[in-house]
């Protein structure tokens, strides 16, 4: 084998991944118009949801960690998104550092003491829309025994027909900001940030 040939063999792989999203959207077109996605009652796909969260870390850098367990419910208004509600439980049990040993931590009783509080939770309270593709979903955050008022940054991914299931789906990013001292997970403080980022990406089906 040439050594001119080396690289196009190399770059094989990547050009069949491409060549097949480009026929996936020829074949299963994605809207991408908030107002056509197919209005009524969405459970969330579990398998293609997480919550990531970021925290400063003595200044050094940003530390991620996720939850890898939730469930919910969507209810899309379709044409008038703002009539939309939402409901997520997040599985505080499935947090996931990369640490094993900071995930026994953060289960414990000094922070979200998982065994007796199983599951946060969001539940919206008003929808606001900013664009055409935006919005923001005012909502109550209970984590342990707090509740405190979130409001999320959203933007509408897309929706259709799953090409593999036959399922109605539609997706969504969001974005927010907690103090995780207001739920009382002062853990590590000031050492460890106080402020939270939120990342959300979550898909929701329909037959």
């Amino acid at each position: 084998m040439t050594k001119a040939l080396r690289p196009t063999l190399k770059l094989m792989p990547f050009l069949l991944l491409a060549a097949c999203a480009a026929a996936a959207k020829v074949l299963y077109p994605v809207n991408e118009d908030a107002f056509n996605a197919k209005p009524g009652d969405y459970l969330l796909d579990g398998e293609h949801a997480t919550v990531i969260f970021g925290l400063d870390h003595m200044g050094f850098s940003t530390f991620y960690g996720r939850f890898d367990t939730l469930e919910g419910r969507l209810s899309y208004g379709g044409d008038t998104p703002t009539d939309s509600e939402v409901a997520i439980r997040i599985l505080t049990a499935s947090v996931n550092t990369g640490s094993s040993a900071l995930d026994e931590d953060l289960r414990g009783k000094a922070m979200f003491d998982s065994a007796a509080y199983p599951a946060a939770s969001f539940t919206s309270t008003k929808v606001t829309q900013t664009g055409e593709k935006t919005g923001t979903v005012d909502g109550l955050l209970t984590i342990k025994d707090v509740t405190k008022p979130v409001t999320l940054a959203v933007t509408f991914g897309g929706s259709g027909t799953h090409p593999l299931t036959g399922m109605k789906t539609v997706g969504f990013n969001a974005t927010g900001m907690i103090r995780r001292s207001d739920f009382g997970l002062s853990r590590w403080l000031p050492f460890v940030g106080d402020e939270v980022s939120l990342i959300i990406e979550a898909e929701f089906t329909r037959k």
